[in-house]
């Protein structure tokens, strides 16, 4: 930073008119808990001392006493006085004034109005890295400091809090304590969050501290960058823009690969000849671009330069946007800063800067420069010297009030500068100038020159708000002085030298800001290595960290790509340096130049004065202020975005070394670091360290994200040597486990290639590959050059994913014996018709919970898409479930719950994604709330909000919402999009929704007692209309809602019910039947059994519950899984054992498997993989305990088209490019009647292997029936639209995708279109792309005889 120099003058209209005085000065603010000094310098010759005495007092709006110090002293003549006031740590706000009193016959009486600082703390923020994917943590710290950098009180709490993208509270800690002035925190983001720029805000005391944004959203980084800047400095008579192209990986070394550059400028495209503007790019281009001249008068324009560089091999694209500057003119002149004035019949000397147009000294410029106003116009014919200087001296003649001074060149102006004349009020001034830079406990020496006729000039330390340091020198005849002080701890980090002189009543005055070279904790990182900053991945790497003994000390190291996404979530010193001015910059003060500097200052001489306007200049300072063996290989697996964020605290010596595990990406790195010391305060690195992990030899992937089993992918991989020389490298791939077949080597367990690797460029090498199993695919590759001096490998997971129709059963079966007893369960297996064998998967398991498997897949319960407001909720509900069972039964698993309190913070933040302003929740992000789905987030965030923050205040508008929907006669009619017909719809007088809200108030008790007129309303309307209906649905939600509020009409109302059952499976099994929703209708009907304390019938009900769910424990959709599992796990708690001792007997065919169980925990679990050849098990229990015995299988079917009350067309479109894949596709229901709809349809679009779609990849074709969400899935390689609902209209939309990887014997993909609440409605068509051949992915002579086998398959 340089010093600031500044002059300036002030009138006093003194009543004594000489240069005699008693100089008062001191700050003009302060805290509490702090000194306060103020100086006195005394020049006053009318006595050979003055006594004075101040008062320091303050009152509040009622004129109480806040605050009452007097000091009283005396000051010789011609000395100076330091008097200081300490300020207790309990003062409060009021008015504060400092009263000046003369004493002993030095008559004199002045006040000065003093402001109160009450800020103590400031705070900013850190993040790990700028933005954040959906399933990210998000690690920041907050960092609070008092006003002397240094970590506030011990008892100061914060109350953190993180906002989404619209504003919802997702998360908050309140009272968050600081350790050493830091908080750290940790957020888990949402898988599917809502995108866009999230905010932390800090407050303290109930005043906001800091905000800090962060972006979320799904992006991938780049492996490299690309840079265009101008080759020349840009001038329009060039008519081209002449352009170098720069392309790098991050670790530094060149991409080959094809540029595209457009220039727009006011979104006109510029080139005079498109058809040039694309060019193949080796790391380094020079390009010229002749483009259409634009004529105004402006000295420059700007054209933005869209450029857009795609990689070659692997078609990966950055895209970018650059502006740059043309110029009209060559040069550009400016006057120096300080001569924009002149004083009459006095010299004019001033001094011309020639420079071109980028900065840089422009020497040997001949210029014309002409000076009217003068008596005669002065013209000059000059040329620049080597530091493009041109000094002009004229003397203006004393008629002028101003002149104007004209640079040009030929026919350019290129400076036109009027100069006016100012009133010469004193003679001379005073400047004051450092030499050296200041060093804390060193002596810093200042020259003042002073050419006035005063006869003292005095001299003053202002740091931190307050006078430091002071002094006085006479006069005399001598110009030149020299003042020297200690650089103390008070005056870090910064601090203000003010000198001041008295002449002809004007006070004249200079100053200089001085910036402290070291912070008092003057902390350091430094990277242990032999004058490198080149490292290889996965190796270990060392830091020396020197800083005060016992500091505490905070790192944060990340991959210099995620910069492409922002750069401002590090902290840095320019942080340091807003938070130190934010505490010690005052208000500007036009009328008062002494006041803006944070002080005031009195003359006294027995007469109040007056000043006139300020003058000041600047100029620039001297510098200063802030300025081998062979190896064994790892396979790296390692990539993180950010990297060694963590904290530690210094050893008594003050320095350590740490030694840590390098990440396996080849990148470029960033690491930042801080210290904080309770004593000498805040210390950060000057700026960040960077070194690169990197290989001399090295391998980079290109893999896609998914393939089919039995199609043939080629599995792309670059070699980088960066040796300086060619070498042969030996590259092996690896078949993991047998999971694949090398094409043309089918037994094959490895595969290997030699290839030229030249030095420093990307060399291409892929491997033809058919995946054999389902499931994830381990990708294992070995290189190595050098006769294996040099080697890499690295391994990465493809998803292979079935080439056919995959069909999911499960049986489930409950035990629950509080005696000892023997039970044989018979469990057939059911594969349909012609299942594929090699296909068929039976697992056997033994859990003692039924809560079991939802633990373990927590997160992932469901298969089907959840993409709207109510399905998404199948990420928070169970989570609650979860907890309130093991709380139930005093669990003390405690990592289960745990994971389980994340899962709902993470489900509590997706969705607030759907959050309307009115206080509703709504099906979609953008459309109207929805009751139904209100009542349900209402009822689950009353639960959750025993486990996780949830904002009070947003579920409180929620019901209030609610309440404010109820008819006259207690009944509520849906208000927004209707997706569940059985739920929303109103032909069946609105009973189940009605009572779903019923519920969601009698739930939550608070709410109830505050809508209790709405509550009996509405159970009013249930209790008239439950014993109309004859729809099982119905009657089973409103017979819940009748139990819950104990309603007199509850047993009549669930006699009936039971009435209306269906018994299975030997009587043991009890069910509600119905087309759809039986899940649901069946769990309902159990919460009123269990209500109603009728077990036995409960225990029915739970045997056929249980069989209807998927191997992960939950139920086909969100409310069968939401309310299945509220009512299984409230009958376990009233019935189920608490503590088991079986065994478990297991048979099929001729083998027998026993398992023993004595544990009750729910974690635990006892699996078995059975052959796939089986169809019959027979299990016996013998012993007491809950048992759930299960059967999870799966098979799959050749894919075929077929379909259920909907309609599927898909048709491929012709597009320009084989490498583009255009899908028009339409759907419609087969409704009944004109008013039948479909609940919630979803149309799933699967891509073929290696294509991917983006944002902009699917347009809506038709819009009577509008798209409500698009979801981009797995990869990219998979989308789902969500409608409403539909009926007979088309609805039509059309997607495009991108071929990014290349795969022969492609497998057919499929789109199909289902209800989501009634899965039995249906429609799945399968499609094929062109079907490529093996040979079409081998382009050399090793594939030939794989080619033919691949045209006789």
């Amino acid at each position: 930073m340089s010093f600031l120099y500044r002059k300036a003058i002030f009138s006093f209209l003194m009543f004594i008119g000489v240069c005699q005085a008693v100089l008062v000065v001191g700050p003009k603010s302060f805290r509490a808990n702090r000194d306060y000094t103020m100086v006195i310098y005394n020049y006053y010759k009318g006595a050979n001392k003055v006594d004075l005495l101040m008062s320091f007092e303050g009152r509040d709006e009622d004129g109480n006493i806040l605050l009452n110090i007097t000091k009283s002293t005396d000051v010789r003549r011609s000395t100076n006085r330091l008097v200081s006031f300490k300020i207790p740590d309990d003062v409060m706000p009021g008015y504060y004034r400092l009263t000046i009193d003369g004493q002993n016959g030095f008559e004199y009486k002045s006040e000065v109005e003093l402001i109160y600082l009450n800020k103590t703390i400031a705070s900013f923020i850190q993040f790990s890295k700028p933005a954040y994917k959906p399933g990210d943590s998000v690690e920041f710290r907050v960092i609070v400091l008092d006003p002397n950098l240094k970590p506030p009180s011990e008892d100061t709490v914060l109350n953190v809090t993180v906002k989404d993208s619209i504003g919802n509270i997702i998360s908050k800690w309140s009272d968050a304590p600081l350790s050493n002035g830091v908080f750290e925190g940790q957020m888990d983001l949402a898988t599917s969050p809502l995108p866009g720029t999230y905010n932390i805000e800090v407050e303290a005391n109930d005043e906001e501290l800091a905000s800090k944004s962060f972006e979320v959203k799904e992006y991938v980084l780049s492996t490299f960058d690309v840079n265009v800047y101008p080759t020349t400095v840009p001038l329009e008579a060039h008519q081209e823009l002449n352009l170098t192209i720069e392309a790098n990986y991050y670790f530094g070394k060149p991409v080959i690969g094809t540029a595209k550059v457009q220039l727009i400028e006011e979104d006109i495209v510029l080139e005079k000849n498109a058809s040039i503007n694309e060019w193949e790019v080796t790391g380094l281009l020079e390009v010229s671009i002749p483009y259409t001249t634009v004529l105004n008068d402006a000295d420059k324009r700007n054209i933005h330069v869209n450029i857009t560089f795609t990689e070659q091999y692997t078609n990966r694209t950055v895209t970018k946007v650059q502006q740059i500057t043309v110029y009209k003119h060559k040069y550009k002149v400016t006057l120096e800063q300080k001569n924009r004035e002149f004083h009459r019949a006095a010299p004019y000397k001033a001094t011309l800067i020639i420079a071109n147009q980028d900065g840089t000294a422009a020497a040997g410029v001949a210029v014309q420069v002409q000076v009217d106003g003068l008596d005669n116009v002065l013209v000059l014919n000059s040329t620049s010297d080597k530091k493009g200087f041109i000094v002009l001296n004229f003397e203006p003649p004393a008629s002028t009030d101003a002149v104007n001074i004209t640079v040009s060149i030929g026919e350019e102006r290129l400076l036109f500068e009027t100069i006016k004349q100012i009133e010469h009020l004193v003679s001379g001034n005073i400047e004051i100038e450092l030499k050296a830079p200041a060093q804390l406990n060193k002596i810093l020496k200042a020259v003042v020159k002073c050419s006035t006729r005063g006869s003292f000039f005095a001299y003053f330390v202002v740091a931190k708000g307050n006078i430091v340091d002071s002094g006085a020198h006479s006069l005399g005849q001598v110009t030149r002085h020299s003042i020297q002080f200690n650089v103390t701890e008070p005056m870090v980090p910064k601090f203000k030298i003010v000198v001041v002189t008295i002449s002809n009543n004007i006070i004249v005055y200079d100053y200089v800001d001085v910036v402290v070279k070291e912070f008092l904790n003057n902390f350091d990182i430094r990277i242990v290595a032999d004058k490198s900053d080149t490292f290889r991945p996965d190796n270990q790497i060392e830091f020396n960290l020197f800083g005060r003994p016992g500091a505490y000390v905070a790192l944060a190291s990340y991959d210099k790509s995620v910069l492409q996404h922002g750069s401002l979530h590090d902290i840095g010193p320019d942080d340091l340096w807003r938070v130190f001015e934010g505490f010690h910059t005052p208000e500007s003060n036009i009328f008062d130049v002494f006041q803006s500097m944070g002080l005031f200052v009195r003359v006294l001489d027995e007469q109040q004065n007056e000043r006139a306007p300020p003058r000041s200049s600047r100029r620039t300072p001297p510098d200063g202020g802030n300025a081998e063996p062979q190896r064994l290989v790892a396979y790296r697996t390692d990539f993180p975005e950010s990297w060694l964020w963590k904290s530690l605290a210094l050893p008594s010596s003050g320095r350590t070394t740490i030694v840590e595990q390098l990440p396996d990406t080849t990148t470029s790195w960033c690491l930042t670091a801080f210290s904080i010391d309770p004593v000498y305060g805040f210390g950060i690195v000057k700026k960040p360290l960077q070194f690169t992990t990197v290989q001399p030899f090295y391998i980079v992937d290109n893999l896609p994200y998914s393939v089919k089993r039995g199609e043939a992918v080629l599995l792309q991989f670059t070699l980088f040597n960066t040796l300086g020389a060619e070498y042969i490298a030996d590259v092996t791939m690896y078949n993991v486990a047998s999971q694949i077949e090398f094409v043309g080597q089918p037994k094959a367990k490895l595969s290997k290639k030699s290839l030229t690797v030249p030095p420093n460029v990307g060399v291409p090498v892929s491997f033809l590959v058919k995946p054999k199993k389902l499931g994830d695919m381990v990708v294992r590759l070995e290189a190595s050059i050098m006769l294996g001096q040099e080697r890499d490998a690295l391994e990465r997971i493809v998803r292979v994913l079935p080439e056919s129709l995959v069909h999911t059963r499960m049986i489930s079966n409950v035990v629950a014996h509080k005696t000892y007893t023997s039970e044989l369960i018979d469990i057939p297996l059911d594969f349909g018709s012609e299942p594929e064998l090699d296909s068929i998967v039976i697992d056997f398991s033994v859990t003692p919970s039924v809560l079991t498997n939802v633990i373990e897949n927590l997160g992932k319960l469901l298969t089907v898409p959840t993409g709207c407001g109510e399905q998404n909720m199948i990420r928070f509900v169970p989570n609650v479930v979860v907890l309130d069972y093991m709380y139930a039964i005093s669990s003390t698993e405690y990592a289960i719950m745990e994971k389980a309190r994340r899962y709902l913070q993470t489900g509590y933040q997706n969705q607030m994604r759907y959050r309307k302003r009115d206080g509703s929740f709504g099906v979609w992000k953008h459309g109207a709330g929805s009751i139904f789905l209100t009542a349900f987030v209402g009822k689950s965030m009353k639960t959750a909000a025993k486990y996780i923050y949830v904002d009070n205040y947003q579920m409180s508008m929620a019901y209030v919402w609610l309440a404010s929907k109820q008819k006259p006669s207690g009944r509520f009619d849906e208000v927004g999009p209707v997706f569940h017909t059985d739920m929303q719809g109103g032909l069946r007088h609105g009973l189940a929704l009605t009572s779903y809200v019923m519920i969601a108030f009698l739930e939550n008790a608070p709410e109830a007692r505050k809508h209790r007129t709405v509550v009996e309303r509405g159970m009013r309307y249930i209790a008239s209309n439950i014993f109309a209906t004859s729809d099982v649905y119905d009657l089973a939600i409103a017979t819940y809602a009748l139990w819950l509020n104990k309603h007199n009409e509850k047993s009549r109302a669930i006699d009936r019910l039971a009435q209306l059952s269906t018994r299975e499976g030997n009587g043991e099994q009890l069910f509600w039947s119905r087309q759809s929703n039986q899940i649901e209708t069946t769990a309902y009907a159990l919460l009123a059994f269990v209500e109603a304390e009728r077990y036995v019938e409960g225990v029915a009900i739970m045997r056929w519950l249980v069989n209807q769910r998927y191997a992960t424990g939950s139920f086909p959709r969100t409310q069968d899984t939401f309310v299945a599992l509220k009512a299984l796990t409230k009958l376990a708690e009233k019935i189920f054992p608490k503590s088991n001792d079986y065994h478990i007997q297991l048979e099929h065919g001729q083998e027998r498997r026993e398992f023993s169980v004595s544990s009750a925990n729910i974690s635990f679990a006892s699996t078995e993989r059975l052959p796939n050849t089986i169809k019959d098990l027979k299990v016996t229990f013998t012993g007491t305990g809950t048992a759930l015995v299960q059967v999870a299988y799966q098979y799959s079917t050749n894919l075929l088209q077929s379909s259920n009350r909907f309609k599927l067309e898909v048709t491929r479109k012709q597009t320009s490019s084989s490498f583009v894949l255009k899908l028009h596709i339409c759907s419609s229901f087969e409704s009944t009647s004109p008013v039948d709809r479909s609940n919630m349809a979803l149309v799933e679009v699967n891509l073929p292997s290696g294509y991917v779609v983006d944002d902009n990849s699917i347009s809506q074709a038709t819009t009577e029936n509008p798209i409500r969400e698009k979801e981009i899935l797995y990869g990219a390689t998979s989308v789902v639209l969500y409608y409403d609902n539909m009926g007979n209209e088309r609805n039509c939309f059309v997607v495009i995708a991108y071929r990014r990887f290349k795969v022969a014997l492609r497998r057919p993909a499929y789109v199909k279109v289902h209800d989501y609440y009634n899965p039995s409605f249906y429609a799945i068509k399968a499609y094929e792309v062109d079907r490529q051949e093996l040979c079409d992915l081998c382009d050399s002579s090793e594939c030939i005889s794989t080619c033919q086998r691949g045209h006789e398959d």
